[in-house]
């Protein structure tokens, strides 16, 4: 209904100034007013009052969870970016400490097997029996023989004796060719298919023509003459080839080493029919092969081969190193004249009063021991054989107790040659072994001895248990955790805050342009947001460390390049949210003034459409710190992250991955654990206050 508003405008203004004087007269009762002074719209006063941000900060400090998750990322910060320069350590420092340690010593092995010989002529024993000697010798010892016969592959003849205890000897009839003698000399190869004579060098025939219808005339026959020669002609040994042969008068000799001169070779004419005949006291054997060659052998009859024992020589003194010779000449004479020369030495052998089997070096006429001959071998655990004959012996009795007691442990005292920290002979000044008392343990395992004693030695302090120098302990390689954690946590925080920046900084430019532009560029851009998001993170993140392990990429290099890729494959989620926001604020009145008012479009994107989208990316980037920690964290368990020696709280986990050390080095895993807790926690707390501090709809 339209108001009648005439009846206003004949009002005098005088009355309305009697009519304003009554409204605002006090009641009767009524105080007098009290001068508040009034406040413009425009009072700086009243829009602190009424800033967005006092209020979101107002919001955010009432959450009780925010704060709490603000006050854990303080100390958190603190604790790793300050208390890194304030404690005493350095994150690649090592720690030592001395320390006493069972250090491996020596082995002791009652030989039984026969795998260790001795060879004469390695040049004459065929492997398929050097390879079954053992086997042999036990299957002799099996059936009491003393002597057995053998045959290798290519039917050479060997016979296995024993010579006496723990002593084999192995011989082997040595047939040496001498010569070869041919009563005809090559002359040719003849083709009956082809009709193809092929001379051999050197040889010339006149009129080759007709020898080669010579030669095919008399295959049949096998002979022929030709110029005053006669020839033989023989199958070649494939079909249809021949060889034709000159017959010679004197014969020829092809020697394998020295020339044995005339009579030798009469001696071979004449006996060309027989097998054997005898030669300056030498016997020969004669064979004629397939070709119509003859093979003249000389044999040499029985020979030592090798000697298959388990004794073991102990030298009096440790310097001494006896070589084969020395050895073989023992073996030799141990079962036989007990006397043996070597080196212009003479040495005897026999049993003393301990029944040890002892070599003397008598060349003085004194007998000195030398050696004692035993099945019982000790050596130093590196191999060496250096320890002392009364060691050796000592040894061998806490054995032989340990035997027959049917113990596995034992220990004693023993004088011998002290050893340093890296396990090598002490020595004085002047370059003599120190020696002292010892305390050795020693286990029985299933087929040797094994002798252990403490020795002092300067370590690494690894996996040491909490103390005052060191509040968490050492890890693996011997740093301070606690040192560790604080570094760690820098770098930890720093690719949370830096992946987290990359992907805002793609996000936001890629998601800015398709909201506003629309069309053709969403399009495109919504595409490669949807590549993005089908990408297999995880599988290339493994390819991509097995690279970087390849090339053995720089710990800082490798940060890096993680930091980057994580930046750039997490950005998608990010553009989605900030073209969503764009679409809905471009249309805003706000918007239009900007259009209408001639600002460019750069400026209208990221001055006035960005910044209203900023506190929904606040909230996004602060929950998604939390979850990029997780991911450098589960990268670095993994051993994709950062590399020794740099700290990640990812990476000293993955130090203790296994369940026993899990189990045994708490004190590491656990702190480390809890940080990595605690850190995303706070960052959804404040994440959720933010959200809820930005949250238009919430209650002043």
């Amino acid at each position: 209904m339209k108001r009648d508003m005439t009846k206003f405008e004949n009002i005098k203004e005088e009355e309305l100034n009697d009519i304003n004087r009554v409204a605002n007269a006090p009641e009767i009762d009524e105080k007098p007013p009290i001068d508040i002074p009034q406040q413009a719209l425009d009072d700086e006063r009243r829009v602190k009052v009424i800033s967005p941000s006092v209020l979101v900060a107002k919001r955010f400090f009432r959450n009780k969870l925010a704060l709490v998750g603000l006050a854990i990322l303080i100390f958190m910060f603190a604790f790793c970016f300050l208390g890194g320069w304030i404690i005493q350590y350095n994150q690649k420092e090592v720690f030592y400490k001395n320390d006493s340690i069972l250090f491996d010593y020596a082995t002791a092995t009652e030989r039984t097997s026969y795998e260790n010989y001795y060879l004469v002529d390695s040049n004459d024993i065929h492997y398929s029996v050097r390879n079954m000697l053992n086997s042999y010798i036990i299957d002799m010892e099996a059936q009491s023989q003393t002597t057995r016969e053998l045959t290798d592959t290519e039917n050479n003849s060997y016979t296995l004796k024993k010579l006496g205890d723990n002593i084999y000897s192995l011989e082997y009839n040595q047939i040496d060719s001498v010569a070869t003698y041919s009563n005809n000399e090559t002359t040719a190869t003849y083709n009956s298919f082809l009709d193809l004579l092929i001379l051999e060098e050197d040889v010339i025939i006149e009129n080759e023509s007709f020898f080669k219808s010579t030669v095919s005339a008399n295959i049949e026959t096998g002979s022929f003459s030709y110029s005053g020669d006669d020839f033989i002609i023989t199958p070649a040994g494939t079909k249809n080839i021949y060889t034709v042969k000159k017959v010679v008068a004197d014969g020829l000799f092809d020697y394998s080493e020295e020339m044995l001169g005339v009579d030798f070779e009469n001696a071979v004419k004449a006996n060309l029919s027989e097998d054997t005949f005898v030669f300056n006291d030498g016997n020969y054997i004669v064979t004629l092969n397939a070709t119509g060659v003859f093979e003249i052998s000389r044999d040499f009859g029985l020979q030592n081969a090798l000697y298959a024992t388990t004794f073991v020589f102990d030298c009096y003194d440790t310097t001494v190193i006896l070589d084969n010779d020395f050895k073989l000449a023992a073996f030799m004479a141990v079962y036989g004249s007990t006397n043996f020369t070597y080196d212009e030495r003479t040495f005897s052998i026999a049993v003393n009063e301990d029944d040890i089997l002892m070599v003397s070096e008598t060349t003085s006429g004194t007998a000195v021991p030398f050696a004692n001959m035993s099945t019982f071998a000790v050596r130093r655990y590196n191999g060496e054989d250096t320890l002392s004959i009364n060691f050796k012996l000592q040894l061998e009795d806490a054995v032989t107790i340990m035997l027959e007691q049917n113990i596995t442990e034992t220990s004693f005292t023993a004088y011998t040659v002290l050893l340093d920290e890296n396990g090598e002979e002490l020595v004085d000044e002047l370059g003599n072994p120190i020696y002292g008392e010892a305390e050795f343990d020693l286990e029985r395992n299933l087929s040797y001895f094994l002798l252990r004693n403490f020795q002092e030695k300067y370590l690494i302090n690894i996996y040491d248990a909490p103390s005052a120098a060191h509040w968490l302990g050492t890890d693996a390689n011997g740093m301070d955790v606690l040192t560790r954690i604080m570094f760690g946590g820098r770098i930890s925080l720093m690719i949370g805050f830096i992946v987290i920046f990359i992907s805002l900084f793609i996000g936001v430019i890629l998601g800015g342009i398709a909201g506003y532009f629309g069309k053709w560029i969403d399009n495109i851009i919504m595409r490669l947001v949807d590549i993005f998001n089908c990408i297999p993170t995880l599988p290339i993140l493994i390819i991509l460390g097995a690279f970087f392990d390849a090339v053995r990429m720089d710990p800082y290099t490798r940060i890096m390049y993680l930091m980057i890729i994580l930046g750039v494959l997490g950005w998608s989620g990010i553009a989605r949210l900030v073209r969503g926001q764009i679409l809905f604020l471009r249309e805003q009145e706000f918007m239009i003034a900007a259009e209408a008012t001639g600002i460019k479009v750069s400026r209208r994107i990221f001055r006035h459409l960005v910044p209203n989208v900023m506190p929904q990316l606040i909230v996004n980037a602060t929950m998604g710190l939390g979850g990029i920690i997780l991911t450098e964290s589960t990268l670095s368990f993994l051993g994709l992250g950062a590399k020794y020696p740099l700290a990640t709280w990812g990476a000293m986990i993955n130090a203790v991955s296994n369940a026993t050390a899990m189990i045994k080095y708490t004190y590491i895993w656990i702190p480390v654990g809890l940080l990595i807790c605690l850190t995303v926690i706070a960052f959804n707390f404040v994440g959720d206050g933010l959200r809820d501090a930005f949250d238009p709809k919430m209650k002043r």
